[in-house]
């Protein structure tokens, strides 16, 4: 490989990770918004006129915050059938993960575009962190590729999607169970496309 063949498929490689790790940060953050209009719905419908009123209650929040105060409020208005919240728990501890994985990603040293002389591939963002145990502080490496980053982004995407039709369902006042696929291990889906 020549060396303007190189510099190219650098470019296209690095700015491609760019581009996947920015995807997931913005995709999880529409779950974030999804969440947020869902707790103003429900406020709403229950009498609050104002939407800067449910602003303030909610701005600042982490994710984590934000996802316990989601799930608080829509089993107080779906406390009355396990149904209903069996799918919530579901989507709340996917939710979690989702979460965890958002914080492990983006609260960590990425080394992008760093490459050696003789490196002929830039297809794997390197990163690294520390975290704190009773043992120390921990080395925490990892490796990422575009499809890794992307498989992120689809599950946000689809976690998103759920917690927008769930909040359909709260509008106007529409199960959960009916408007979801449910696969036997309880895992909430969205309707199959026919």
């Amino acid at each position: 490989m020549d060396e303007s063949e190189k510099t190219a498929k650098f470019r296209e490689q690095t700015e491609a990770l760019y581009a996947a790790l920015g995807r997931f940060a913005v995709n999880f953050e529409h779950v974030c918004h999804n969440m947020v209009t869902v707790v103003s719905l429900i406020l709403h419908q229950d009498g609050l006129r104002s939407q800067s009123l449910a602003n303030c209650l909610l701005a600042d929040l982490t994710a984590d915050a934000l996802r316990r105060v989601f799930g608080a409020v829509v089993a107080e208005v779906r406390k009355d059938d396990n149904d209903e919240i069996r799918a919530l728990d579901n989507v709340l501890s996917r939710t979690q993960r989702l979460t965890q994985q958002r914080n492990d990603v983006i609260h960590r040293m990425w080394f992008i575009g760093w490459a050696s002389p003789d490196q002929e591939d830039f297809a794997k963002a390197s990163s690294w962190k520390f975290k704190n145990t009773k043992r120390g502080a921990e080395f925490q490496p990892r490796e990422y590729s575009v499809a890794e980053f992307d498989e992120l982004s689809e599950h946000a995407d689809e976690i998103a999607a759920i917690i927008e039709r769930m909040g359909g369902c709260i509008g106007t006042n529409k199960s959960f169970v009916r408007n979801f696929h449910i696969e036997k291990d309880g895992t909430v889906r969205l309707p199959r496309k026919t």
